[in-house]
């Protein structure tokens, strides 16, 4: 049986760039996401709680896969969970190509929230890279409770 606490949360968007191609121009880099979106935010408001996090992480990256996994091991997110790992993978189907964004937790209490902020600016980053990198992007495909704004 498994346990309330543990959730995963997705969101898949299609990519008008190849899978290949898009993986190794950003998907090798999802680790260096913060820096690269700095570069073409100009402002970021927060409309939630406010506070700045810190997220120390153990990166796995499958090109075999078109995979990059980063596992969660100290900061402010094991304040809620026990367990917490965010995916990018990119896929191929048929002549088309998806990004799909994972988030993986297991919460140490109910109380605790599940992390679609989290998974929303994931997604975010990676559109606004995109769009800096002038390539399109042709709808988003929801998955989960939370609608994602497309730019």
């Amino acid at each position: 049986m498994t346990s309330k606490l543990v959730g995963k949360l997705e969101a898949e968007f299609r990519l008008m760039s190849d899978a290949n191609e898009f993986f190794h121009s950003f998907g090798a880099k999802a680790h260096q996401l913060p820096d690269l979106v700095n570069e073409k935010v100009n402002r970021i408001e927060v409309h939630e709680d406010g506070k700045v996090e810190v997220y120390k992480e153990r990166l796995k990256i499958d090109e075999e896969n078109k995979t990059t996994a980063a596992e969660a091991i100290d900061g402010d997110c094991m304040k809620h969970y026990k367990n917490y790992k965010a995916t990018l993978q990119v896929i191929s189907r048929g002549d088309s190509s998806f990004a799909k964004c994972t988030i993986d937790h297991e919460k140490l209490n109910d109380n605790k929230p599940s992390p679609t902020k989290n998974l929303d600016w994931l997604v975010q980053g990676l559109i606004y890279m995109l769009v800096g990198e002038h390539l399109d992007i042709c709808c988003s495909k929801k998955i989960y409770s939370k609608k994602i704004p497309i730019l």
